[in-house]
């Protein structure tokens, strides 16, 4: 009996462990409760560069599902993917150290990790390329964010719509 107790209570250890550290690595993501509406603007393409000793950030998403995008324990925008095509929104950011967080928002149950965390050195007058997709795993779908080569990172927006977002009421 001692034995069995002992193992539970060494389990229940282990999830608490498992909990802190996840929440430790999201540490670039906002509420997990926000939603975003987002609309594609098909009637521009814009693609600024960064201004003001800032650095600019493209997210384009590749896949038919809304992932929210943030960094900082702060969410800055939203962007879908669609069947022609991907979507993408882009976001000027300071310059130093940033945790970036991308979530996917869906009703749709969990089958995985629905959020996928990076962390960025921001250089002044520089931007970076970031692509959310779904990737199938053996028990379903998982959200991933890659940064990209500037030159893919490029094509990608080149091909994608311009996409507006904001949270939802």
């Amino acid at each position: 009996m001692k034995k069995v107790a002992a193992i539970v209570l060494l389990s229940c250890c282990a999830l608490a462990q498992d909990k802190r550290a996840i929440s430790r690595a999201e540490v670039g993501c906002g509420p997990q409760d926000e939603k975003f509406e987002v609309k594609t603007d098909e009637s521009q393409h814009p693609t600024p560069t960064p201004k003001d000793g800032k650095a600019m950030i493209y997210v384009v998403a590749d896949g038919h599902l809304t992932s929210i995008f943030g960094f900082d324990e702060m969410w800055v925008g939203a962007v879908n993917g669609g069947v022609s095509g991907g979507r993408y929104f882009f976001v000027p950011i300071d310059p130093g150290e940033h945790h970036v967080c991308a979530m996917l928002q869906s009703s749709l149950p969990a089958r995985g990790p629905r959020v996928s965390v990076h962390s960025l050195k921001a250089e002044p007058g520089e931007t970076y390329y970031f692509r959310t997709r779904l990737v199938g795993i053996s028990t379903g779908f998982v959200l991933q964010l890659d940064q990209l080569d500037p030159d893919e990172g490029r094509w990608f927006v080149a091909w994608s719509k311009f996409s507006t977002s904001h949270p939802r009421n």
